[in-house]
């Protein structure tokens, strides 16, 4: 079947017909390039008349208003069943990939009512890699996804649904004039959505909501879907595997529980400060990233340490640990060799780095030896040099989440060149 695409001149969105997408296995280079450049993307007719009827006679016996939908499945089975519609599903594992989950439950929006609030919501500045979108050598990395489904025809005149294109991959701090709607800048872009259509945002896609004017109610409803790999939010009630915290942690600092991965930590997370040598909790939660884009002589960030990371990815800080320090780190592991495992090679296909055939040794989670053995590496979780650098590199709200002891002999095979997941 042909695929019909539309662009008016003021709004760049993409569509597609329904029809065009069966027998798919992959989206489109057009959806695809829209996704990036944009940070957005609408489907149209997605669902059937069937399906729309259904929707909107749930929500009219239900009397359910803006907000959270309060439910059972039984009366709101054809709600829910947006959840997962297999369209949604299609774009959603292309976008995030496969294992995306439910972040947020399904909202009927309306204009926000808190007067304190900026007018347009998200937006990337500051970089942050919980709803992040990054683009590379063919290889989304896309955090979460916004999704709107509309019950309802939204036209012009109705009550201005609004996106700033592209602000997904912006890295500068958004106007307050911009941001509370005073002044647009001719940035934003009105969405018009006819009932059954789909709309896709990244999760960090600046948008904003005009107040409804149209004809009868406004039936836009809402769901938040993050990848694999994300921290899900309170919202969801979705908790890690792990969520108990380890016992042996009940001896650590403040500071040194507030690093280590706590899988029910609540947003937003603890800070931690640090002058170099020192390291303290901050009075309340909230975000901390010092500035790297513009030169602060107040944010401690050595000009020197700044070129080398962002020249090289890395950075090798002298003489951290003391002798007394170093001298009890090894004294650990000497002490508790029975914990010390032996792998296979990881020189893969390379003869240089295979050695004489003798594989890698390596501890795991030296910080959970008995005491005082632990202690040398327990220090390592917030070391105030450390702190001082991950502050400025990462931004607040990182946690350490493993401690692993190299230990290889005379003879152990090298390790071949690797990095972390995709992007690269």
């Amino acid at each position: 079947m042909q695929e019909v695409y539309t662009f008016g001149t003021t709004r760049k969105e993409l569509r597609i017909h329904k029809e065009s997408f069966k027998g798919w296995d992959k989206m489109t280079n057009e959806e695809n390039y829209h996704f990036d450049v944009a940070g957005y993307l609408i489907v149209p007719s997605v669902l059937t008349v069937d399906e729309l009827k259904a929707c909107n006679q749930t929500l009219d016996q239900a009397g359910i208003g803006v907000g959270k939908l309060e439910c059972t499945v039984a009366s709101c089975s054809p709600l829910l069943a947006l959840c997962d519609h297999p369209v949604l599903t299609h774009y959603l594992e292309q976008i995030c990939g496969t294992g995306f989950r439910q972040d947020q439950p399904p909202h009927l929006i309306g204009p926000e009512t808190d007067q304190t609030k900026p007018f347009l919501s998200e937006g990337s500045e500051w970089q942050d890699w919980s709803r992040a979108y990054r683009q590379h050598n063919g290889t989304r990395f896309c955090q979460g996804v916004w999704v709107l489904w509309a019950l309802e025809d939204t036209n012009e005149n109705d009550g201005k649904l609004v996106v700033v294109p592209a602000s997904h991959n912006s890295s500068v701090d958004a106007p307050q004039e911009l941001m509370n709607g005073i002044d647009e800048m001719g940035l934003l872009t009105q969405l018009t959505l006819q009932a059954g259509d789909l709309l896709l945002c990244a999760g960090s896609v600046m948008r904003g909501i005009y107040p409804w004017k149209g004809r009868g109610p406004q039936r836009l409803l809402e769901f938040g879907y993050i990848g694999a790999d994300v921290r899900a939010s309170t919202e969801t009630g979705i908790t890690d595997s792990e969520s108990d915290i380890p016992e042996w942690t009940t001896e650590l600092t403040p500071v040194q529980r507030a690093v280590l991965h706590n899988p029910n930590r609540s947003y937003p997370p603890p800070i931690v400060h640090s002058d170099g040598k020192n390291t303290w909790l901050a009075e309340e939660p909230g975000i901390f990233h010092p500035s790297i884009y513009t030169h602060d002589p107040k944010s401690e960030i050595s000009e020197k340490e700044f070129f080398h990371w962002d020249l090289c990815g890395h950075l090798v800080l002298r003489e951290m640990m003391d002798a007394d320090w170093l001298e009890a780190a090894n004294e650990a592991i000497d002490s508790n060799t029975d914990q010390i495992s032996t792998g296979g090679s990881a020189a893969g296909d390379s003869k240089p780095l295979a050695g004489t055939g003798v594989g890698r040794s390596s501890m795991g989670d030296p910080w959970k030896l008995p005491a005082p053995y632990g202690e040398p590496f327990q220090r390592m979780i917030a070391h105030p040099g450390l702190i001082q650098r991950l502050n400025w590199i990462m931004g607040s709200g990182f946690e350490c989440m493993q401690c692993s002891a190299f230990l290889s002999g005379k003879g152990s095979s090298g390790h071949s060149l690797h990095a972390a997941g995709e992007p690269a």
